[in-house]
């Protein structure tokens, strides 16, 4: 258990570096966790190791608000573990929104950062989560390359 702690530190660790600052054993080691995960298994491996170099960790608690319905997005999501709930409400009230689903381990989400439309839901973590995000900016660069492939 010791040795699996570590790693997933380690793992941590390089995604938390500043992509320009990660060295190719920081990627490679990226790269061989995402592989073996549900949310990335179609992925194509220059899509996935492009991931590797753009996309950052974050873990949040339980009821952690990561957006608003009606915010204009910023960034792209993938739950690495724990679930979130995506709400909607007509009135834009949070008092009458309704949890149209639940994202679990393998969800993507937040593609409306391409067209800078506001988000159509509030997402909620529902427990302790773990997301691998990536920057609008970066996103767009790795939208263009897949379809450009």
């Amino acid at each position: 258990m010791v040795a699996l702690d570590k790693m997933v530190l380690e793992w941590i660790s390089c995604l938390d570096k500043r992509p320009a600052d990660r060295t190719g054993e920081d990627l490679d080691l990226i790269y061989a966790r995402l592989k073996d995960l549900k949310a990335f298994e179609k992925f194509h491996p220059l899509l996935l190791q492009q991931i590797c170099y753009y996309s950052y960790y974050e873990d949040l608690e339980q009821g952690v608000i990561l957006f608003r319905q009606g915010d204009v997005g910023t960034n792209w999501y993938a739950v690495l573990s724990g679930s979130l709930d995506m709400n909607v409400s007509e009135t834009g009230d949070v008092k009458d929104a309704v949890t149209l689903c639940t994202l679990g381990i393998g969800a993507a989400f937040g593609e409306s950062i391409l067209n800078d439309t506001p988000r159509h839901s509030t997402v909620v973590t529902r427990e302790y989560c773990e997301l691998l995000r990536v920057e609008q900016k970066d996103f767009k660069v790795l939208w263009e390359v897949e379809i450009n492939r």
